[in-house]
């Protein structure tokens, strides 16, 4: 398996959709607005168009999109990670399951500051993080990691070490912070408002597709620190390209995979956004 691994940064640019007419040779791909959609038309479309492929990008609700390929209504969609694919592919059963072939990008859980001019995260200041349970204990995570908290609570975890017990109601209960932030206070909030909220705090720790979509073209300047991941966290959790299984092998399938280890994607990527994107290449044709 091919892995390539390169960390990625600056400002995000307008989205802009391509549309070209459909025949044997346009690829359609169901994804996510930011940052899926986004790459696929500026930076793999160009390269697709080299290898005789135009593409027709639809920005599709995620819970919508593997249901539609597996109809047939796309070639290929955009927006999650293999863990993800799996769970819908054991519900789906054999008619309905999707196969990744590629994997292309993280998304990498960020501290962002409200004021991007003041940086510096002082004793006394408030904090927002997601509610929900799946992100929370990595949002815990990040600030130990950074020497914001001392110690996160035994008691967030149940019997089985599963992070099931946090209290998202009285979240300061289960931290301790670290001397120098003792009078740090940790909010939770949903993830649907984390973005519109951080002015009502001093930092927050958003995902990446969050900070993308609602902190505006400057969401890269606010980056205080972000998650130091493992190659084999960016494995599991890259966001990849899954298609029909019976396609997987076809040449538009092939063309995809090969597009995306152009040096002009990773370079695209790289230059359009922030340290809360990674680049992540695995061609899992091989």
């Amino acid at each position: 398996m091919k892995k390539h691994t390169l960390f990625l940064f600056a400002a995000l640019a307008p989205l802009t959709l391509v549309s070209c007419g459909e025949n044997g040779n346009t690829i359609t791909f169901a994804a996510s607005e930011l940052p899926h959609a986004k790459i696929l038309n500026e930076a793999l479309a160009p390269v697709l168009k080299e290898k005789g492929f135009d593409i027709k990008v639809t920005v599709l609700d995620w819970t919508q999109q593997n249901a539609a390929v597996a109809r047939g209504e796309y070639d290929a969609n955009y927006f999650q990670h293999e863990p993800y694919l799996n769970s819908y592919n054991a519900d789906a059963g054999e008619g309905g399951a999707l196969k990744m072939v590629v994997k292309a990008h993280f998304e990498k859980l960020c501290l962002y500051a409200s004021n991007p001019q003041d940086k510096t995260l002082d004793n006394g200041d408030s904090i927002e993080i997601v509610n929900d349970i799946s992100n929370i204990e990595r949002a815990l995570l990040l600030l130990k990691d950074n020497g914001v908290l001392s110690d996160i609570s035994k008691n967030c975890y149940d019997k089985d070490g599963n992070f099931a017990e946090f209290d998202v109601n009285r979240p300061n209960d289960f931290v301790t912070f670290a001397d120098d932030y003792s009078r740090c206070t940790i909010t939770c909030i949903k993830e649907s408002a984390l973005a519109a909220s951080l002015g009502d705090y001093d930092f927050g720790v958003l995902p990446g597709n969050t900070a993308l979509k609602g902190l505006g073209d400057d969401y890269a300047s606010r980056i205080v620190f972000g998650e130091n991941v493992t190659e084999e966290v960016l494995s599991l959790r890259a966001n990849g390209v899954a298609v029909r299984p019976a396609d997987a092998t076809n040449e538009k399938t092939k063309a995809i995979v090969e597009a995306f280890a152009d040096q002009r994607v990773s370079s695209y990527i790289q230059k359009t956004f922030g340290e809360s994107v990674v680049y992540h290449y695995e061609n899992l044709l091989k």
